[in-house]
């Protein structure tokens, strides 16, 4: 009996350490200096996806130690493409329809998508059986169809390669009539393969059949492009719970495409500055500037370096947080 509650002891104190190791929090520290695209990062990081409703502006305000004040705005521009300027095309992804990834991102992905569309139209015509044909059921899927099929858990994950045109759903039809299941979808996924795409079929915890996707997962995806850090940091709460909780009952086994995820994410976030998740009193420095604010309300976030808070407004209301780093 003592033997067994000292395992199952050691194995909650395992799980426990295994789970904080890909955990991130924001530590309260000293910034002593920022860049805009900084501020952008704190935004989004208390921007909701609640509504998936784009703004029209986003307003950064930076006060340096010394007292001195720098303002930049940025307008929505539907038009706008990824260019070489971190700060504006992360405040325009902000500002831009939400569940658009795939047009936003495009000029970042093209030669992987051209690539996967030419792995597919192979695959396809690849697949020739007598009497069994497939096509392709669903490929490009915006935000909010994916956060719609995880809620009804369809899908465990809030963020798809289909989101991307990265990932494909294939059908196989016998004689007109189709198949759920069965042989001829592991013949499709070993086609798959050999192509150089991977099969949904291979997937721990989750066997996704009918799905094909060009990179092994999410983690591979943003380490070959780290600039999609930035739309993975939008869930990185629930895929921490994920991936907690089935680390507290010791099957990490089958989360571990969230862990190496998580891993990802932080390589890029570790040590860069956040926001605290507990929000603070008004602090006396920005009384002056509050009046202001509440009278012309609108996505906004102002920070004081001299006094260490972060003021961000979306809406009539603004919440003030202190700053600090991303540790583990």
């Amino acid at each position: 009996m003592r033997k067994a509650l000292i395992l199952v002891f050691l194995s909650v104190i395992s799980c426990a350490s295994y789970s904080q190791s890909v955990v991130r929090t924001c530590q309260v520290s000293r910034l002593d200096s920022l860049q805009w695209k900084d501020l952008v990062w704190m935004f989004a990081q208390q921007d909701s996806l609640t509504e998936l409703e784009p703004h029209q502006s986003l307003t950064l305000i930076l006060e340096d130690s010394q007292g001195l004040r720098t303002e930049k705005t940025f307008q929505s521009d539907s038009t706008f493409r990824m260019n070489e300027s971190v700060d504006e095309y992360l405040a325009q992804r902000i500002l831009i329809d939400k569940p658009d990834l795939t047009a936003f991102w495009a000029l970042e992905l093209e030669d992987d998508i051209r690539l996967f569309k030419s792995l597919k139209d192979s695959l396809q015509a690849k697949f020739k059986f007598r009497h069994y044909a497939m096509r392709y059921s669903s490929e490009t899927r915006s935000l909010k169809q994916q956060l719609s099929l995880q809620k009804r858990g369809r899908s465990k994950i809030a963020l798809s390669m289909h989101n991307f045109s990265l990932a494909a759903d294939v059908a196989i039809y016998r004689k007109k009539r189709y198949l759920k299941r069965g042989l001829m979808y592991d013949k499709m996924g070993a086609i798959a393969k050999d192509q150089g795409l991977f099969w949904g079929g291979d997937f721990v915890g989750f066997p996704d059949l009918g799905h094909i996707q060009a990179f092994k997962n999410s983690a591979e995806l943003l380490r070959q492009h780290p600039n999609l850090a930035f739309e993975f940091e939008h869930f990185k709460s629930n895929y921490e719970q994920i991936y907690v909780q089935k680390a507290q009952i010791g099957r990490e086994d089958l989360v571990q495409d969230t862990r190496d995820l998580l891993e990802a994410m932080n390589e890029f976030r570790l040590g860069q500055p956040c926001l605290c998740d507990k929000a603070q009193p008004i602090p006396i420095s920005a009384q002056f500037w509050m009046n202001s604010y509440q009278q012309n309300p609108k996505p906004r976030i102002h920070v004081n370096l001299k006094d260490q808070w972060a003021y961000v407004q979306r809406g009539s209301n603004g919440y003030f947080f202190p700053l600090g780093i991303w540790q583990r």
